[in-house]
């Protein structure tokens, strides 16, 4: 009876168990069910597609927009804009359907249609779901060239003289009209993908004033862009600066084929002051590829600077590869005929500084060059100034007076040499700036004392009693031996140059020292950002072939002509050469060589700079040097130069199932010598 008692007990319990198990899955099986027909019910972005007139290309163009999935029912409303730009390949609609692209965009974003091969495996990581909880507009331009097709935009090289950058003003006009926008800068962001972020970089470059914030899906980080006239390699790893004031944000793929362009970027801008960040991501978002993925993570950053834009910079930096441009209502006028870059640092209410530069981050001036800038309406109306001007190579200054116009704004006219202007009225407190800095050594390497001295020049109104500096290095590879400094009275206009700090490099690959100066006086700070070169060769180049006028063997272009001369391979008096070596792992194709040299016998101010292709998608250069020996070298003098070249260093690693590669490289730092003769 007990044993009967026990097997029923025993039976009953596995019936319950059995029972609960079934009706647990039965629960889970329903709950997917619901929320598979949730997804259906889900209320997305309404996806349009339109077309306007433009006046900048004379044509009607395609465009995109996702609208929230309410915003015809709430035409009270009004909504922020997010402005897309597609990469290599892409177009305002997508594709949605097709083959995967092997040369550009991987995957269709702007929804999900059923299909993960092209959209990925999140069917929420899209433009219309984003939308669907997000009061804001998505806008998508279409880059397409129809003679350059699939490569968008017009630009590396430029064929057609199709400028997106004028554009952009245009198309946001269009929409900001048509549509119920919020028509501010604070309600407008940017980003793209791949050479599509490469634009979110030049238009948030060139128009910081129109947005709020701008982002980069693994971006190229250099093209040829500009007028096609004046078009110029343009690396935003050298531009970061133009974005103070502005809060940018960038994805980098662990195996995106860019990943290397766009890490250098990443440690770029860390070190310069920026509302910046970065997110890395790897093999659990579309297995690291380069590739637009968490839509999400991207666009909430654009949705915190609407909820909380930041202010207009007291003080603000721009580049611009175009010779005439506006930005923050400061309009700037030149004639520059050649390709080159204005430089504007330090703009503030106390004055500006304003160089040229035939290529970045270190060319020679431009010349023959006349600059007008007229300043925002910052200024009482119709009042007269001092202006003060710093020629900074000269380290001469001069004044004048200036009457700012019914609008309250100031002209200066100039030329494209480095000038630091300054203006004032009687009764305005001292303003101190760097104006430049000085080293005791022109070639410094690894392990060499040098003594950075900065060139402060008070171009306010009044004489400054105690000014304190501190010198803070941004890099462990550098050393700063003495690291704050308080110097004396600097009088109204004077400049002081003796004061020095010593700093050394710890480390043979550091090239560019980031430093902060640290000016106090007054109960005020200043900020200022330097770079610092370093010439530490790795090893000797023992093998290199003279360009002057021969041909190389290089590995896009193939046979081209470098130098100027007689071409023999010997370098001769009055003769322009290049220099370019072979690699260990490359013996078919010639590198150029970027260089540098203190003897007097090379005219390193004439120096100029070729770019040629790599062998890859990034849209980089390789920097090729043309330097000319001075006509009276004597016969048998030895040139030490100093150069640096890359290389490809491990061929074309295939990385993603889409034919993407990783074109990974390595940079040379090598001595040599260069004996003349006549």
């Amino acid at each position: 009876m007990n044993l009967t008692n026990s097997f029923t007990n025993l039976i009953k319990k596995r019936k319950y168990h059995l029972n609960r198990s079934w009706l647990l899955t039965g629960l889970m099986f329903a709950s997917v069910l619901v929320h598979a027909h949730a997804q259906q019910l889900r209320h997305k972005g309404i996806i349009e597609d339109g077309m306007h007139y433009s006046k900048i290309f004379q044509e009607n163009r395609h465009f995109r927009l996702i609208l929230p999935a309410d915003y015809h029912q709430h035409p009270e409303r009004r909504y922020p804009v997010i402005y897309y730009f597609h990469g290599n390949a892409g177009r305002y609609n997508g594709p949605e359907e097709g083959e995967v692209s092997r040369s550009g965009e991987a995957r269709y974003y702007d929804d999900f249609n059923g299909n993960y091969e092209r959209c990925g495996p999140d069917s929420l990581d899209n433009f219309a779901s984003y939308v669907a909880d997000n009061d804001v507009i998505i806008a998508k331009w279409d880059g397409f060239v129809p003679a350059q097709y699939p490569r968008p935009y017009d630009i590396a090289p430029v064929k057609e003289d199709r400028q997106f950058a004028d554009y952009f003003p245009e198309f946001v006009q269009y929409v900001d009209s048509h549509y119920r926008t919020k028509a501010y800068r604070e309600a407008r962001a940017v980003s793209g993908l791949s050479m599509g972020g490469f634009m979110s970089m030049l238009i948030a470059s060139k128009y910081p004033h129109l947005l709020s914030s701008a982002s980069f899906f693994c971006p190229s980080a250099s093209f040829t862009v500009g007028p096609k006239a004046l078009q110029i390699y343009t690396p935003f790893k050298e531009m970061g600066r133009n974005f103070v004031g502005l809060p940018i944000r960038m994805h980098l793929g662990s195996k995106d084929f860019l990943r290397q362009h766009d890490q250098e970027i990443d440690q770029a801008y860390k070190t310069l002051e920026l509302n910046y960040e970065s997110w890395h991501y790897g093999i659990g978002y579309f297995r690291g590829f380069h590739n637009a993925v968490n839509i999400k993570g991207q666009f909430d950053f654009h949705m915190k600077y609407f909820r909380m834009p930041l202010a207009r910079p007291e003080k603000w930096h721009h580049i611009d590869l175009y010779p005439s441009f506006s930005v923050w209502n400061y309009n700037v006028s030149t004639n520059r005929n050649i390709p080159g870059f204005t430089v504007l640092d330090d703009v503030r209410k106390e004055g500006f500084s304003l160089q040229t530069r035939k290529w970045l981050p270190d060319g020679p001036a431009v010349p023959n060059l006349s600059v007008q800038i007229t300043t925002d309406s910052i200024y009482p109306a119709n009042t007269l100034f001092e202006l003060i001007q710093l020629d900074v190579p000269a380290r001469k200054t001069f004044r004048k007076s200036v009457r700012s116009d019914n609008k309250g704004r100031v002209q200066w006219q100039g030329t494209g040499q480095h000038s630091n202007i300054g203006l004032y009225r009687a009764g305005d407190p001292g303003h101190i700036t760097m104006a430049a800095y000085t080293l005791d050594r022109k070639m410094p390497g690894i392990g060499d004392i040098v003594s950075l001295s900065p060139l402060l020049f008070n171009k306010g109104g009044a004489a400054v009693d105690s000014v304190h500096m501190e010198l803070i290095a941004q890099d462990e590879d550098v050393e700063v031996m003495d690291p704050a400094i308080t110097i004396g009275k600097l009088a109204q206009g004077a400049l002081h140059e003796k004061t020095a700090f010593r700093i050394r490099s710890r480390h043979a690959g550091l090239d560019r020292a980031k430093l902060k100066l640290l000016v106090s006086y007054n109960g005020r700070k200043d900020l200022f950002l330097l770079e610092v070169p370093f010439y530490s060769p790795e090893t000797t180049l023992a093998r290199f072939k003279i360009a002057d006028g021969r041909p190389v063997n290089l590995e896009v272009e193939g046979k081209t002509q470098a130098g100027e001369g007689n071409g023999n391979g010997i370098a001769n008096p009055g003769e322009w050469i290049s220099i370019f070596t072979r690699s260990e792992l490359d013996s078919l194709h010639d590198f150029g060589l970027q260089l540098h040299t203190k003897d007097p016998y090379v005219a390193m101010e004439d120096r100029q700079m070729r770019y040629f292709a790599r062998n890859d998608w990034s849209g980089a250069q390789r920097l090729t040097s043309q330097v000319r020996i001075r006509p009276d070298c004597p016969d048998g003098h030895e040139i030490a130069f100093y150069g640096t070249y890359e290389y490809p260093k491990n061929g074309n690693t295939r990385r993603d199932s889409h034919g993407a590669h990783s074109f990974i490289r390595e940079t040379k730092r090598v001595s040599f010598i260069v004996k003349v003769k006549k």
